[in-house]
């Protein structure tokens, strides 16, 4: 049954070079010679130049090859194929190694060699799945299916199919799709879903009629032919098998002539014209015998002994049939095998050779039970075998004494015999019959079940990739607003276009836009916490009073900027403490507070607070936009908006809700909301709460919002840094907050210090030279020392976190440094005093600010030494020096917000230590043209 298969041929993605060039236009002009011969001729003209090189030979030897089958002359093909493999190997070509494979597989699947075709296949495979190369994957799975299903394979062809189908969905064309679909549309015809695939060649031809595609409309007509013919309408399919015939009798396609010739030869003698059975049959044999086509030759033999069984040439029948069965082996067609079996019984049967038709019978039945269930069949085969020959012993005993004694009673016993054999044959056929369409329901019965399963595994794709881009489209929203403020005041201060009394102003919007892009990263960092089950809840004494108040304070005045009225009611006990994850219940407060305001117009935003039988109860209701019923289920998804309209209104990434439903369980409240279009909305809010012991409530903590607080700190630091900048940045930083900071520039530095030397808190950078972050940690575990010490890296993803604490870290403190963040590590560890202060400008501040701007110009010379040794380490092919250097200078770029310096460094580092090199030359240049960007800009400034 005609398929279409995949072959077409890869050239190599090497520039070429003019000599290169020159070659690929010669190949081009001989691959349209029309006249083989002479196109031959050519080729070897080429191979005999002695200044081929052996990547120009195998090229040749690749186009001479593809040149050959197009011919139809199959086995020269393979012979030039097996010589090119052998150059390909020599020249370790892995690339071109596999597309040989896969055309040495096309070539053996079109001469019938499945078993070898399926072994280059797999080869090939192996290749493109290493690469990572999908569409090329699917094409190969789509020939592994062709190739199983000509030998019968049809569960295993279904596997394939199953593979290469999404696959094709995501990557392929739509005539990728169509030849598909049409493959298995041919599977269902051996399934004996007529209609089924009737339906699917239909819609093959009418894409095929549309693209022009004569080929691809031939095979459809063959295979509607095929389909019609076994759904017993002989007009359809003698119309469509004529069609596919005249069109390759036209284009002197002799391969295809001898599979067409065979279909149509079946036609006829199922319609019982065995005229013009043999005259196809025997044309098949003429054109499959020319072009090697082993399977179209074993199934015109069989098609010729069919009509001479009919015809009672039973001798020519068998002579047919030995050839049918040899070539039917040869190229593994188990169907064939088996209809050669019963034709075979029945040939012996009608020449009076009843033990050699009972004989043929048994094996085709044995073999038959021993493919449905080989253990349980060979005993019964066993059984039944020598039950036979008992039986036939007995009865030729009784023969050789009844022809001593009664003629005629020997032959009435022997008719009875006859009847009894031709019975157990029928019985035995329909049996088989029984047991092979219960099996093909079966089949049918996974096809339809795993067809449903691929559907709504592409359904469920589609979703997730509408939700990514829906995602990317709110965050990048989100983020361009405050970046525009950001890049605006700092504009506005570098050109000294701000007065000085307006310049701590700028440097609010500066903090307050930073600490708004930080908290969208928080949130979507939060959410990847929650999903990995890595938020631990630290709940502490906290007075519920104090806590509304300053969230009261914190939207007022928004609220009444937007003309709202904001107000917060307490229903509470005075100075009532309760025991809660401050932080996490803060989060879920500004959050339904937050969304509440922005989606109120008109009106008040108010918020109830309540306690009844030990849950906290809190109602957030607004007289905003409202919600509809459809909405309000969606309201708690991720990256979800009431509509796209929404977010261009308002704003939002579509976190805030999904951040609060997911902390609501992890503290073990419930969230509720109600909603009309409108109306308004109201989200109730039970958290199940302790109350605490505190008496005094200046002992409980404030969980203050936007807390304005002085800290100095006590105690010694150490921090480990390979990059001296940074080092010099992060001591300005500590010594701010009243720490006595030492530095040292790796981990064996560290160790030596540390031996001379007490310490109360190390920070320690990852990767160093000499000893990096881990080993040092282990030797300090080993010896026993016991003070905290802190992984300091830009690396901070939730696996990443896992790890440092798994291996013994104490925390980790993420680069560039946060003030909040850093603050409140060390108050659990230091000693420190507190002074709550107005938000005044401290006196030192521009003195520190210059000590920073010069560490950065520091930074910026420095880095063009770090670029040079990165240059060296480039030169020398010393990749993970190299590697260790990109590292570094990505650490300390990101330290002084350069930060896409740091983005290149990490990505030049990723593509070296993932062995990426033709993406290096490219990120090589982008850092060198940066690192060259900012010494020009610091120059201009200076």
């Amino acid at each position: 049954m005609p398929q279409v298969i995949a072959f077409e041929e890869q050239q190599p993605s090497n520039p070429q070079s003019s000599q290169q060039s020159s070659l690929a236009q010669q190949l081009a002009r001989i691959a349209a010679e029309k006249n083989v011969q002479q196109g031959l001729e050519k080729y070897q003209s080429l191979l005999n130049q002695g200044d081929l090189s052996d990547a120009e030979r195998l090229e040749v030897m690749r186009s001479k090859a593809l040149y050959t089958f197009q011919s139809d002359e199959l086995q020269q093909a393979i012979v030039i194929y097996g010589q090119a493999k052998i150059i390909a190997e020599a020249l370790n070509d892995q690339r071109q190694l596999a597309e040989i494979e896969k055309m040495l597989g096309v070539m053996r699947y079109f001469r019938g060699d499945n078993q070898q075709a399926l072994s280059h296949y797999k080869q090939s495979l192996l290749y493109y799945v290493t690469q990572g190369e999908a569409l090329q994957q699917a094409h190969l799975l789509n020939n592994i299916a062709l190739a199983n299903a000509a030998m019968g394979n049809y569960e295993v062809a279904l596997n394939a199919y199953e593979q290469a189908e999404p696959l094709y969905s995501l990557y392929g064309s739509t005539g990728d799709q169509i030849d598909v679909r049409f493959n298995i549309a041919g599977l269902y015809v051996h399934l004996f879903r007529y209609d089924v695939a009737i339906e699917s060649f239909l819609e093959v031809k009418k894409y095929r009629e549309q693209t022009q595609d004569l080929d691809g409309l031939a095979l459809v007509h063959s295979d509607l032919g095929i389909a019609y013919k076994y759904a017993g309408n002989f007009e359809l399919a003698e119309k469509f098998q004529l069609l596919a015939f005249h069109y390759y009798q036209e284009q002197q396609l002799g391969y295809h002539l001898a599979t067409q010739g065979v279909n149509l030869a079946g036609l006829y003698n199922q319609f019982e014209q065995f005229d013009k059975t043999r005259f196809y049959a025997e044309l098949a044999v003429e054109y499959g015998t020319k072009h090697e086509h082993y399977g179209a030759l074993a199934a015109s033999y069989y098609e010729l002994a069919v009509a001479d069984y009919v015809s009672s040439a039973h001798d020519k029948a068998c002579v047919n049939l030995d050839k049918a069965k040899a070539l039917a082996i040869k190229v593994a067609d188990q169907d064939l095998l088996d209809d050669i079996s019963q034709l075979r019984a029945l040939t012996h049967a009608a020449t009076g050779k009843y033990i050699l038709a009972l004989q043929e019978q048994s094996a085709f039945t044995q073999e038959i039970d021993q493919r449905s269930n080989q253990e349980m069949n060979e005993k019964l085969a066993e059984f039944e075998t020598q039950q036979l020959k008992q039986r036939i012993s007995h009865l030729e005993a009784q023969e050789k004494l009844s022809q001593l004694e009664f003629d005629k009673a020997n032959q009435a016993r022997n008719f009875i015999v006859f009847i009894l054999i031709f019975i157990t044959v029928i019985l035995l056929l329909l049996m088989q019959k029984k047991r092979s369409k219960q099996a093909k329901l079966e089949l049918e019965s996974m096809v339809n079940s795993r067809t449903e399963e691929l559907l709504e595994t592409t359904r469920k794709l589609e979703d997730a990739n509408r939700i990514k881009n829906q995602f990317l489209a709110n965050v990048t929203h989100e983020i361009r607003t405050p970046l525009s403020v950001v890049i605006g005041n700092t504009e506005a201060l570098l050109n000294n276009e701000v007065q000085a009394q307006e310049q701590y102003r700028c440097y609010q919007h500066l903090h307050s836009n930073s600490l708004y892009l930080l908290e969208i990263v928080n949130d979507i960092l939060d959410l990847s916490k929650i999903e990995a089950n890595q938020i631990q809840l630290s709940p502490k004494p906290i007075e519920l009073g104090t806590l509304f108040g300053e969230l009261n304070a914190m939207f007022e005045e928004q609220a009444r900027n937007k003309g709202l009225v904001f107000q917060v009611n307490l229903n509470l006990p005075e100075k009532k403490i309760i025991n809660i994850d401050a932080m996490r219940f803060n989060q879920i407060l500004i959050n339904l507070c937050s969304n509440a305001v922005k989606f109120t117009s008109h009106g008040n935003v108010t918020v109830d607070v309540s306690l009844l039988d030990n849950q906290l109860i809190i109602k957030v209701s607004d007289t905003g936009i409202g919600m509809d019923s459809v909405q309000v289920e969606q309201v708690f998804g991720c990256f979800v908006q009431g509509d796209n309209s929404i977010s261009r209104r308002f704003g939002g990434s579509g976190l805030g809700l999904y951040l609060v439903s997911n902390l609501c369980k992890l503290m073990g409240a419930t969230i509720d909301v109600s909603s009309k279009p409108g109306q308004g909305s109201i989200f109730s809010v039970a958290i199940p709460v302790s109350s605490t012991k505190h008496d005094d409530p200046s002992q409980a903590m404030t969980a203050s919002i936007h807390t304005q607080t002085a800290y100095q700190f006590s105690g010694r630091v150490l921090v480990a840094e390979d990059h001296p900048e940074n080092r010099a940045l992060i001591r300005l930083y500590l010594q701010r907050l009243g720490l006595t900071v030492e530095t040292v520039a790796d981990g064996q530095q560290a160790l030596h210090w540390l031996q001379e030397h007490e310490v109360d808190v190390v920070l320690m950078d990852i990767q160093m030279p000499n000893l990096d972050g881990f080993s040092a940690l282990t030797r300090l575990i080993k010896s026993g020392f016991d003070k905290p010490v802190f992984a300091f890296t830009a690396n901070a993803m939730a696996h990443e976190i896992e790890h440092y604490l798994n291996v013994g870290f104490t925390g980790y403190i993420e680069k560039p440094l946060n003030r909040e963040n850093i603050v409140e590590t060390l108050k659990q560890h230091l000693p420190f005093e507190a002074e709550h202060v107005a938000p005044t400008v401290p006196k030192e501040t521009v003195n520190q600010d210059d000590q920073v701007e010069i560490l950065a110009t520091s930074f910026i010379v420095s880095a063009k030494g770090d670029l040079s040794a990165i240059c060296r380490a480039d030169e020398a092919q010393d990749w993970l020096y190299m590697s260790e250097l990109c590292h570094k200078l990505s650490g300390a770029a990101q330290m002084f917000n350069f930060s896409k310096l740091a983005d290149i460094s990490r990505q030049l580092e990723l593509c070296l230590l993932n062995r990426r090199f033709d993406q290096k030359r490219a990120l090589l240049l982008a850092l060198k043209m940066e690192v060259v960007k900012l010494n020009e800009t610091s120059s201009a400034e200076s």
